[in-house]
């Protein structure tokens, strides 16, 4: 499963804001095994279950060059079988124990997750040990799964006109750093992947060093531990290769793009900001970003909201996202669908109106209104199992403490209206933006404003 960005990581990273500590929780714990295998333990009591999720520092980032979509391809290969394990038989274990499992890549990193009774915990940790220790899938098997990764592509992006459009930003947008590959890959270098080539993949990355297993639900640090130390601790830690993340050039000139589609039935105006990360650039600037999207389009009390779709009437619906929690450069979008009538030059004037308004600062009751709702809609983020493990899983993979989350309500109540000003005008400016144009097929001859 790919890990879509603007649909779940993005999400993510706003759950882990002001997550609110409830009275049963327990202290998140971690520690390491001799071989490097971090674990990272968060009890939650209420339900005899937990979430149990192994997540490599390893993800479509990492694709070698002409090979986009090997990380993608390689979490389906996970499931086909180890010299233990026959194609099916991992799935098809957990199934009969009552548990459900997943996984999914990202640009950063990828996680295999499993939701099951506490006393089947030890099944778990044994399987996945087994398949860190190697694969052992068919050339069929292989060559069936290769056919489901390219049929995935089809039916997620190829008849998805925003994701189409998505992928043309990100080629846009980024000069240089591997984010400008689509995380499933391209099509044509999809079709050449191979079986050595996934061997490969898995016998450079898949190793406990490169590894942290987090474990969310009715268990604590001294119960796992020896757990991890018996299923994990003699797996092998092998030399990783460094993580080259390029660097970015400056961002000089705006780019456009327009592009129609038969399945669109209504036009989209976006604009992408490059900006920074909590990892990446001027890191900062993160936390007063994640104020400054609620402030902007956080909601019908929002500015852009109140201004384009209650005010004047342009827009039915206005939204803003940002994705700070990535390794390398993150992204700004705002996004915009028009009233019948309205044109998309009407709602670009429009929206660098308030931008521009919006430079000049916001007011003490408008801050503290965002604070107040981005509490309200990441209160319960801490209640399900898989979101915790979840949460711990990216704090982790963006190298902060395991406790790191529990800093951030007083860290976002310390950002002043100053922070965001300033983070505002260093990221939006349209010499760092893709503005893009989503039109239906019929209106080609309109693509141009």
């Amino acid at each position: 499963m790919v890990d879509r960005p603007k649909q779940i990581l993005w999400s993510l990273a706003a759950g882990l804001l002001l997550l609110a500590k409830p009275a049963t929780a327990q202290t998140t714990e971690s520690f390491t095994l001799k071989n490097g295998m971090e674990v990272v333990v968060t009890p939650n009591h209420r339900v005899p279950a937990v979430s149990h999720m192994i997540w490599y520092r390893i993800g479509a980032a990492d694709d070698p060059p002409g090979k986009s979509g090997l990380a993608h391809f390689h979490e389906h290969v996970m499931f086909l079988g180890t010299k233990q394990q026959r194609n099916g038989e991992y799935s098809t274990t957990i199934a009969r124990h009552g548990g459900e499992q997943n996984a999914f890549t990202g640009y950063d990193a990828t996680s295999y997750f499993v939701n099951i009774a506490k006393e089947h915990l030890p099944l778990v940790m044994e399987l996945e040990a087994d398949r860190m220790r190697g694969l052992a899938p068919s050339d069929n098997d292989v060559a069936n799964e290769r056919k489901v990764i390219l049929e995935e592509r089809r039916a997620r992006i190829e008849n998805n006109p925003e994701a189409l459009l998505n992928e043309q930003v990100n080629a846009m947008l980024y000069r240089n750093h591997p984010y400008q590959r689509p995380v499933i890959g391209w099509m044509h270098e999809m079709e050449g992947l191979t079986k050595q080539d996934v061997l490969d993949f898995h016998a450079r990355y898949y190793h406990p060093n490169n590894a942290i297993v987090v474990v969310s639900g009715d268990i604590t640090a001294d119960e796992l531990r020896p757990l991890a130390e018996r299923y994990y601790g003699a797996l092998k830690p092998k030399d990783l290769p460094k993580r080259e993340w390029l660097s970015e050039p400056p961002q000089l000139a705006p780019r456009r793009i327009t592009m129609t589609h038969p399945n669109v039935s209504l036009p989209v105006w976006s604009r992408t900001y490059s900006a920074a990360s909590l990892s990446h650039g001027q890191k900062q600037q993160a936390l007063p970003l994640f104020l400054l999207s609620q402030l902007l389009g956080g909601g019908k009390t929002s500015r852009l909201y109140q201004s384009l779709v209650v005010e004047q009437k342009l827009a039915s619906s206005i939204d803003t996202s940002y994705n700070g929690f990535t390794l390398g450069p993150a992204q700004f979008e705002i996004s915009a669908v028009p009233e019948k009538g309205v044109t998309l030059e009407a709602i670009e004037a429009a929206v660098d109106s308030e931008i521009a308004r919006s430079l000049q600062g916001f007011s003490d009751e408008e801050l503290k209104r965002a604070k107040t709702l981005y509490k309200a809609d990441t209160i319960y983020a801490r209640e399900g199992l898989t979101s915790m493990a979840r949460i711990m899983g990216w704090v982790r993979i963006l190298g902060q403490p395991a406790d790191y989350f529990s800093l951030w309500p007083e860290m976002i109540e310390q950002v002043s209206k100053e922070d965001i000003e300033q983070a505002a005008k260093e990221t939006l400016q349209l010499k760092q933006s893709v503005t893009a144009i989503l039109l239906p097929e019929a209106k080609k001859a309109e693509a141009q404003p």
